[in-house]
């Protein structure tokens, strides 16, 4: 019970990862009702936002479940190897360096720090007390760059090391 519940959740993380993306879609949408009453103006701009998550946020995933369900892939560990150099797994590292590149360009040379701080929702400062402050343009690119110096030595590993799937897996 417990290897096919696991197998389930391995094959099918590209829909479990798309239902997130939709869920933390709909937490923005409707955050950003707070401050669109406030600011009618904002609405323009969160629509964007929300519809680049939604879009920008899913390609990795649909790569993902169109290889599982080609059967050019199988489950998530298959993404952990791209020294195997199926042409779905490469398509999927591409897509996150082609995305990184092009949100590095929007938040640093763009103005899109500047424009996260103008549509507050996304990005918040919390802390230990209750009430959450508004991020600023300079905590933002420091946000982002961080993550993506994560997502960069994630993806240099999975380069380097040998990941294989788990025997109890097979």
């Amino acid at each position: 019970m417990e290897k096919n519940f696991l197998e389930l959740i391995l094959k099918n993380f590209w829909l479990i990862s798309i239902a997130v993306i939709f869920i933390n879609g709909i937490i923005l949408k409707v955050k950003s009702q707070k401050y669109i009453q406030e600011s009618p103006e904002l609405k323009t701009g969160y629509d964007m936002l929300l519809k680049g998550w939604l879009i920008y946020g899913n390609i990795p995933w649909v790569i993902m479940g169109i290889g599982n369900l080609t059967k050019y892939t199988n489950t998530l560990f298959d993404y952990c190897n791209p020294k195997s150099f199926n042409p779905f797994v490469l398509i999927f590292h591409l897509s996150l360096v082609i995305l990184w590149i092009l949100l590095s360009r929007w938040i640093y040379f763009k103005g899109g720090a500047e424009f996260m701080e103008k549509h507050p929702g996304l990005f918040v400062k919390t802390g230990f007390s209750e009430a959450s402050e508004k991020i600023t343009a300079k905590q933002i690119k420091i946000s982002v760059g961080l993550n993506l110096l994560g997502g960069g030595i994630g993806m240099a590993l999975v380069w380097i090391m040998d990941i294989s799937v788990p025997k109890f897996l097979n």
